[in-house]
Formats: structure tokens, sequence, C-alpha cells
């Protein structure tokens, strides 16, 4: 009998190609002069060209012991007292929403080790962010308020680096080994 993995990721994705239309209108004034029927107004439908609906899920197998806390981008470092280096819990005062701050020029890794699974990451800021999967190619664009999500299952984690196309942006993720 199989041992089942202790950890799994599940992940999905659905579009809907869409194209924008204008609609007729059936207004028409009463003899009283109230307004009746509907305006002309823009709606979208489902792309004629292409004519359904794409979707995917995936599931991927992910080791049990994830081996660092910062696997995920809503672990603060300093989530343990001990990890606190100003000795006082209660003196650090600073706020944190679960987010890494990324400048511009820093090609900032997520993490420094390990061979690579899976890889989310939201840009929640309002840059553009850029994503490199093989050192300095930056070959994914990551709009503000977009978000990828891939199964990588063997790229290094060195490889991989988070930039901006100018100024700073905030980006979520889980990059899971």
């Amino acid at each position: 009998m199989a041992i089942p993995n202790d950890r799994r990721i599940i992940f999905s994705a659905h579009v809907v190609p869409q194209e924008t239309f204008s609609t007729t209108s059936t207004q028409e004034t009463t003899e009283e002069g109230f307004t009746v029927g509907v305006a002309s107004y823009v709606d979208d439908k489902l792309d004629t060209t292409i004519g359904k609906n794409f979707g995917g899920k995936g599931i991927v197998q992910i080791t049990e012991d994830q081996g660092i806390d910062g696997w995920v981008s809503f672990e603060h470092d300093k989530h343990a007292w001990e990890l606190d280096s100003s000795g006082f819990w209660e003196d650090d005062d600073t706020c944190w929403d679960g987010t890494l701050s990324i400048a511009n020029g820093s090609a900032t890794k997520l993490i420094d080790s390990g061979t690579v699974l899976f890889l989310y990451i939201k840009n929640v800021g309002s840059n553009e962010a850029k994503l490199a999967l093989e050192g300095n190619e930056y070959d994914i664009l990551i709009p503000p308020d977009a978000s990828i999500s891939i199964r990588v299952d063997s790229i290094s984690a060195a490889n991989i680096k988070v930039d901006t196309t100018s100024g700073t942006t905030e980006i979520e993720y889980i990059i899971a080994t």
C-alpha cells in the first residue's frame, strides 16, 4: 500500500474569452412623457471565434517539511519571539500585511536554495513585476492585480528572481519545494 504524501497544493485556472458589443436601444417615450424600454449599453459575450471556455486543475505533491519557514509571504520573519532582535516583542510596533516589497533593479530571490516544485505570485502593488525562472531572463510580466501559478517541477530556487519594470511593487507568494 502506498504511503500518502502529507502536503499537496491544488490549483486551478478558468479563462472565459469575451468580446464586447453594443446593444440596440429599445427605448420609447409614451404619450404621458415616460420613457420605457432599455437604452443601448455595452455588454460582453463569449467570443464567437473561440466559442468555448478554457480551464485546468493541477495537483503538486510537495515535501511535508519545507525546510524553511519563509516558503510563503505571509510567514513573518519575526513570527516567533526568539527571532525578534529587539529583545522584547511588545517593543516591535511594525505592522506587517503579508506582502514582500520589490524594488526596481533588486532581482529579489524568494528563497535561497532548494528545488522548486510550485510557484504562485500575486502582484498587489501598483507597478508591473517581472519574473525570471532562469537566472536573469525575465520571461513573465505580472501587471498590478494579476497573479500567476506554475507547477515548475525542477527549477533551482537560486534561478527564480522577481523584479519590477519601474519603481517598487508588492507581491504575495507561495514557493514550495
